[in-house]
């Protein structure tokens, strides 16, 4: 029998190790997000036909369209999608072309997500922007991204975009940006995390010599 090997977590790179621990978590804030965002949307009996058929119209895109056609379909819906259903078609586009490894159209989707959302959506399109520029390789953009957003994110979502700069500035090797995030963490930390991240620091302070 074949053997069958599996990457530990101590052989993941920091960013890798970032995704597989923290995807989940992103995604169940994009879902409440979403959720919420959805209470702005409009289903009334006043609602124009021009939004009912752009509703139906990214509705039919969602459920009979796949792969490559289905990100080139969302494209076109993109540019011309009303106020109230462009956000939503973002949303799906981001996530479509992410799951394709089209990660340059995955950033360029949440970062025009990120400047039309709602309060809440804004701030997790900034985190997707930033996993899909490192995923695409553009480390030092990402690092960019994440660091000027950190001191203006909501304070309950500061430990985890923290904690994703420090993965995507080691991957970058980013060691400035990467002790910062380190140092904030274990200053907001507590117990068992706090020996972690003095480690990561006494690492990093190693490679910057």
């Amino acid at each position: 029998m074949a053997d069958i090997t599996f990457e530990r977590p101590e052989q993941m790179s920091p960013l890798a190790r970032f995704l597989a621990h923290s995807w989940r978590p992103l995604a169940a804030l994009v879902i409440v997000a979403v959720l919420a965002a959805a209470g702005y949307a409009v289903y009334t009996s006043s609602a124009k036909k021009a939004q009912i058929k752009a509703e139906n119209d990214l509705g039919a895109i969602i459920a009979t369209q796949t792969g490559p056609e289905r990100l080139a379909a969302l494209e076109a819906y993109v540019k011309t999608a009303p106020a109230t259903t462009k956000g939503a078609a973002l949303l799906e586009m981001a996530r479509t072309a992410q799951e394709q490894r089209v990660f340059d159209k995955a950033a360029d989707a949440w970062n025009q997500l990120s400047l039309i959302g709602p309060d809440g959506m804004r701030e997790i399109a900034v985190m997707g922007h930033a996993t899909a520029l490192a995923q695409g390789g553009d480390n030092a953009k990402a690092v960019k991204l994440l660091s000027d957003f950190l001191p203006k994110s909501p304070k309950a979502m500061q430990p985890i975009v923290a904690r994703q700069l420090a993965a995507v500035a080691e991957e970058a090797k980013a060691w400035n940006e990467a002790l910062a995030a380190y140092e904030r963490m274990r200053d907001a930390g507590s117990g068992g995390n706090k020996a972690f991240y003095e480690s990561k620091i006494d690492e990093i302070k190693s490679k910057m010599k």
